[in-house]
């Protein structure tokens, strides 16, 4: 009985520890104004068939979880400039501040 239990225990560490996942977030807001962009498409597997992606909500906020092998996120907006972000250690990314003709970076 008690060998069944610690198979069971170590079935589940090992479970998690290969399935673990991260919470990330952040704001994504305009270059020139500074105001957040509702609707910004975070994009977290673009290597998948149906592209993976949340949207921004309201005040521009975005909150995903992602598993450790996902290393990079783009974030799009109608008439601004992609962007590419590296995940790193960081789990909030603050404020990512898109651009679009006429902003300096």
């Amino acid at each position: 009985m008690i060998k069944k239990i610690n198979i069971s225990i170590f079935i589940f560490l090992i479970s998690i520890s290969l399935f673990s996942n991260k919470l990330i977030s952040g704001i994504v807001i305009d270059c020139k104004t500074n105001l957040p962009l509702p609707g910004a498409e975070v994009i977290f597997d673009k290597n998948s068939t149906n592209n993976e992606l949340i949207l921004s909500n309201f005040d521009g906020y975005f909150e995903l979880e992602i598993s450790e092998n996902i290393k990079e996120i783009l974030i799009r907006y109608p008439k601004y400039k992609e962007l590419k972000i590296t995940i790193g250690d960081n789990n909030n990314l603050g404020k990512i501040t898109l651009l679009k003709r006429g902003c300096k970076k």
